[in-house]
């Protein structure tokens, strides 16, 4: 039977960056209603989460930057990891080519060295990300304990940056896809697999009863790791195969959910 339900937010909950379907909520609550933890794995930071759990009165784990940072539903820091200085470098030496805008996480801020307009217009888009500017970030990252490195591109282009990117980093450093137009590096021990993980051996909960929903390849460790696993109709077809089932809505998911426990 289903107790935990981990869902991801962009291209799954979060449709545009931004808008949420009321009925993908309702079912939430409705599962919630019936004893089932609502938890959210996400690549974005652990303020945003909290920010949509407190809005739907959720009350489960968060997962934050693909797994660098995992919450209890008391607000309490289950696992944290941050990138080593000497691999920042590396990153930003690997990106150095690249036509990519490069934004820095901490486990609780987003910096961008300037906000160019897309930015901006991003930013007023909806009430989520606030992007600190800081035209010193780099001389000053050594101060920072930074989580990940993040870049926006060009819609669709991801793959091809992220190939490339992957032959010039070292096996420590993973690279995950987590939109049409972003990307996420950081430690290869973070994934939300890993973080479900922790979460089940400290909190003795059985995988068997954990159902996941996602869209896209930063979701692949959750599916690998969990066999009830729910992906978006819309996914690539790598995402699409790595999942047990293929859904158009969360709704439809845990409708689904509801209905097999």
């Amino acid at each position: 039977m289903i107790k935990h339900i981990f869902c991801d937010l962009d291209g799954t909950l979060l449709k545009d960056f931004r808008r949420i379907d009321s009925e993908d909520i309702k079912a939430l609550q409705e599962a919630q209603a019936r004893g089932i933890t609502i938890s959210i794995a996400t690549g974005r930071l652990d303020y945003e989460i909290k920010k949509i759990m407190e809005r739907y009165n959720f009350r489960g784990f968060r997962i934050s930057q693909n797994g660098a940072v995992v919450v209890s539903e008391n607000d309490n820091l289950i696992y944290e990891k941050s990138l080593a200085y000497e691999d920042v470098l590396l990153i930003l030496e690997a990106l150095k080519s690249e036509p990519v805008i490069i934004f820095f996480q901490t486990i609780d801020h987003y910096y961008i060295e300037k906000k160019l307009p897309i930015i901006t217009e991003f930013e007023k888009s909806q009430d989520l990300i606030t992007y600190i500017e800081n035209p010193y970030i780099i001389c000053e990252l050594p101060n920072h304990k930074i989580i990940t490195i993040s870049t926006w591109q060009e819609k669709n282009t991801n793959i091809e940056v992220k190939k490339r990117l992957d032959a010039r980093l070292p096996m420590h450093i993973e690279s995950y896809i987590s939109s049409k137009y972003t990307m996420d590096i950081t430690s290869k021990d973070n994934s939300k697999g890993n973080a479900i993980r922790v979460i089940s051996q400290k909190y003795n909960l059985n995988l068997d009863e954990i159902a996941v929903i996602g869209d896209s390849q930063n979701d692949l460790s959750m599916f690998e790791l969990i066999n009830n696993s729910y992906v978006m109709a819309n996914s690539d077809y790598i995402v699409k195969s790595a999942a047990k089932w293929e859904v158009k809505s969360v709704k439809e998911a845990v409708e689904h959910i509801l209905a097999n426990r």
